[in-house]
């Protein structure tokens, strides 16, 4: 996600969704009574019979919002407050779809407070994410990219006579000598760019035993991810990204921290070492403290229409940068996350065990 305007003065907020994560976190944020401003269609009557949808900007005062994860959309219903008055009438009813790559402004007539906007620049920051390689490779040709959040940079291709109708010796020592200076690049830009991921693509099998040739060959330890693209050239660097393949990289490297948080909370609550607390009453006992480490705090909080309870799980995040604790949002779009905001979706791991006299 990326914030192309802000005044907070006007407690208007411009956009822009890059992903599907964004469309989940602009769900918990959107709610009853903003106005959203955004490019949408509406199908008008031009005779008996006979209709079109037209594309105008229109801007909705919102009642409802829906995330449909597997359609990858945002359905945002209201009542229209502005727009072309040739083509409608102020006060209908109309649903705007936001999709990946569309641009939206919210104007909250309450106002935006820095402590509103923690989902959208958590999600802003998620997007800065590290380089991952792009490895598109076939037999005898291989090309390397490093996709960062400013773009995708082709880095060098490597290209060797390998072939299967070369003799089973001469063509394995010749697959090997193309695999080890495929692996040097990638070695050499492990030390440079610091990857969190590498995804090795190609058509056939030569992805698949090129992935088994480097897998205890690389200097660090570092996921590797497969997929399938119709070459080994740069127009097979870019059919990954096409494919959305890295964007299920950082998703999935998110989900795994959050779910490794969840367990080591979990652990600590079986354990009964004092080394975490759940629950809003416990959690902010603990922050006032300064003893927490890591809040965690479910996004269905964040998008509670409890005001009261909205305003204090929001004071309870403030209150914890403040003492400098680590604070991660929970997404619910996953087993874990859901289960978390199933017992409350507030809790914390602490720097030190504390006793019940300690925060009483």
């Amino acid at each position: 996600m990326r914030i192309v305007e802000y005044d907070s003065k006007q407690g208007l907020i411009t956009l822009h969704i890059e992903n599907i994560d964004d469309l989940y976190v602009l769900f918990t944020f959107i709610k009853p009574g903003d106005l959203v401003k955004a490019r949408t269609t509406r199908k008008l009557k031009i005779r008996e019979e006979e209709s079109i949808r037209k594309a105008m900007i229109l801007t909705i005062e919102v009642e409802k919002v829906g995330f449909h994860e597997f359609g990858e959309r945002l359905r945002i219903h209201g009542v229209i407050r502005e727009g072309p008055e040739k083509f409608v009438s102020l006060g209908s009813h109309h649903t705007i779809n936001v999709l990946v790559g569309d641009t939206i402004t919210i104007l909250r007539p309450t106002g935006l407070k820095d402590e509103d906007l923690l989902p959208l620049k958590e999600a802003e920051e998620l997007a800065g994410h590290k380089p991952i390689l792009l490895v598109a490779i076939e037999e005898g040709e291989a090309t390397i990219g490093i996709l960062t959040s400013y773009g995708l940079r082709i880095y060098t291709s490597v290209i060797r006579h390998v072939s299967a109708k070369d003799n089973p010796k001469e063509y394995d020592s010749l697959l090997k000598a193309f695999f080890s200076e495929v692996l040097e690049i990638i070695n050499e830009l492990i030390n440079q760019v610091d990857p969190i991921a590498i995804i090795v693509a190609g058509p056939g099998f030569t992805k698949e035993h090129f992935r088994n040739y480097i897998e205890d060959k690389l200097r660090k330890r570092i996921s590797i991810v497969l997929d399938s693209v119709t070459s080994g050239t740069e127009a097979g660097v870019y059919e990954i990204v096409r494919r959305g393949t890295p964007d299920k990289v950082i998703r999935d490297q998110r989900v795994a921290k959050e779910t490794a948080l969840i367990e080591e909370l979990l652990m600590h609550l079986s354990k009964k070492d004092n080394l975490a607390v759940y629950g809003l009453e416990a959690t902010e006992q603990a922050v006032n403290y300064g003893a927490v480490r890591t809040l965690l705090v479910s996004m269905d909080l964040i998008k509670s229409h409890d005001f009261t309870l909205r305003e204090r799980v929001l004071k309870l995040i403030k209150t914890a940068k403040s003492t400098r604790s680590e604070v991660i949002l929970i997404s619910t779009l996953h087993p874990v996350g859901k289960q978390f905001a199933s017992f409350g979706g507030v809790a914390a791991i602490l720097r030190y065990p504390l006793q019940k006299g300690d925060t009483y």
